[in-house]
């Protein structure tokens, strides 16, 4: 267990690939409300480092829960993606079980680059459901 009170596989890394950032869910930071049944998701790699420049992903993986406490104890109870060979970070289609209208999402993700090493855990970001189906409306139409 390392300081923070995270497990130590959790713990930001000073060295290494790239960390993933600018989270994005349905093309929008953090969205309330989506209606996609399998949202779409797509981050960027960050760094601060001029050597790290021009890294590419060559693996990510993805994890996926129903609070942020349970993402954050490293359960992806919606979702755990295992490691995705390959090197795409947009678009990527979520994957894990049915999620319901008003259903809340949090997700973050981890890349591997070329040599094999994974990055930090990227922060974690959150998407909310929508109505997916018109039940509950009871027929009724806006408009007449």
């Amino acid at each position: 267990m390392a300081l923070t009170g995270l497990p130590a596989s959790r713990v930001l890394a000073a060295e290494g690939p790239r960390r993933p950032g600018d989270l994005r869910c349905e093309y929008r930071e953090n969205p309330l409300g989506i209606d996609a049944p399998q949202p779409r998701l797509s981050w960027t790699l960050e760094s601060s480092d001029r050597e790290a420049r021009g890294q590419m992903q060559a693996a990510y993986q993805i994890l996926a829960a129903s609070s942020e406490e349970q993402l954050h104890s490293g359960q992806g109870d919606l979702w755990d993606s295992g490691k995705v060979e390959s090197d795409q970070s947009t678009q990527g289609e979520y994957g894990g079980k049915p999620l319901t209208s008003g259903r809340e999402g949090w997700w973050e993700v981890r890349a591997w680059d070329h040599a094999g090493t994974p990055s930090p855990w990227s922060e974690a970001a959150q998407w909310s459901m929508g109505r997916l189906n018109s039940g509950g409306w009871n027929g009724a139409r806006i408009g007449g």
